[in-house]
């Protein structure tokens, strides 16, 4: 079975999309390497301009099954179906398409998007559902927002969880101590801190979550910043007006060593957004042991279970009110941590992966219907 699956997301900043599509990629090419007659993968970037070296700096830590494309675009001679895991035009290919949504924020909640971006996704969408392709969606809740604005058959909608990357694990010991070693050199974060991890846009609630902050006793605020991980995004000017306080540390984008360093030492993960598909950096942050305060909707409450604190994201108070809880009570951050590592432990790349392929198998080669139910 030959599978095109577009990368043009690894070309560009590392946000959600693009670590999806990393580890996915990772885990289909160790399946398919581990199994005789899996699929063979060839890589394409339809919306990303990439040179020689840029081709073999990805290709290096792949194994041989995994291979650039022939051509600039995929043709239906040298594929059995094309894989597209972020908003690409499946127009590019006439043969069956799996095509990932992670989110229909550019539907239901346009004011989180730029124009030119809900353009884009609406129109990728709406012709991959009218190609009759087969839409993995990555949460149930996520599922249910495409059943609410699209019409396609039940057999083109499957569910397949995201997860944590092998790398993020709870430290302990020497591992641990060179982390924090590590954080305090490179980030000046020398004590206790709680970290926030997402792209900086007005969805991610960044605006109450220091408003919450500012209202912690000035013991906590003083002594325990808030550290900001995460790059711009869309209407980055609007996250935050004004001067940032004293107790907020911006880290900008950094580096997945110095991400799971940051995960391992922060006291709590703090992630209260409107609106996810997903939310990877709960089970991030969850599989390194760390004790998350998150929002109670969308995919968050699905993704955290009883194993994080959910609160209204709307409300500043209800913030507010858990991150005191966390940050004086131990006894409460050691039950979401032991929680949290539980319940991180039920999602998985590898598992991801093998449903993924079983999709594939499915569609490979089938007569495809254009059109709705």
């Amino acid at each position: 079975m030959r599978v095109g699956f577009d990368v043009s997301k690894l070309f560009g900043p590392r946000d959600g999309v693009a670590r999806y599509s990393a580890s996915l990629l990772e885990a289909l090419a160790e399946l398919s390497e581990e199994r005789s007659g899996g699929p063979s993968l060839l890589l394409y970037a339809l919306d990303a301009e990439v040179d020689a070296g840029g081709w073999k700096t990805l290709l290096r830590g792949l194994p041989g099954n995994v291979r650039r494309g022939p051509g600039r675009w995929p043709r239906r001679r040298d594929l059995d179906l094309f894989h597209i895991p972020t908003f690409a035009d499946p127009a590019c290919f006439d043969g069956p398409v799996v095509f990932t949504i992670h989110d229909l924020t550019f539907l239901t909640h346009p004011r989180f998007h730029v124009p030119a971006n809900r353009n884009q996704c609406l129109l990728a969408t709406l012709r991959a559902v009218a190609q009759g392709a087969t839409v993995i969606a990555v949460s149930e809740a996520t599922a249910e927002e495409v059943r609410k604005w699209f019409v396609l058959r039940d057999d083109r909608l499957r569910v397949v969880y995201e997860a944590a990357s092998a790398g993020f694990v709870a430290l302990d010991g020497a591992e641990l101590e060179a982390a924090r070693r590590r954080l305090a050199e490179r980030f000046g974060l020398d004590g206790p801190f709680v970290l926030s991890v997402g792209t900086l846009e007005p969805r991610k609630n960044i605006a109450r979550l220091i408003e919450a902050y500012g209202g912690l006793g000035p013991d906590l605020r003083t002594r325990v910043p808030l550290a900001l991980v995460g790059g711009g995004g869309w209407k980055r000017d609007a996250v935050f007006a004004g001067d940032w306080p004293d107790f907020v540390r911006r880290l900008g984008a950094v580096s997945e060593k110095d991400l799971i360093a940051l995960y391992n030492v922060a006291s709590v993960v703090a992630y209260p957004s409107l609106v996810e598909g997903f939310g990877l950096p709960v089970v991030e942050a969850m599989a390194c042991g760390t004790p998350v305060l998150t929002s109670d909707r969308s995919s968050l409450v699905e993704v955290a279970g009883d194993a994080a604190l959910c609160v209204d994201p709307s409300d500043v108070a209800a913030i507010r009110r858990g991150l005191d809880v966390l940050l004086r009570d131990p006894a409460r951050r050691d039950r979401y941590r032991r929680a949290g590592l539980e319940r991180a432990a039920t999602f998985s790349w590898r598992r991801a992966a093998e449903e993924v392929v079983s999709i594939y198998g499915e569609i490979a080669g089938g007569p495809r219907t254009v059109g709705s139910r």
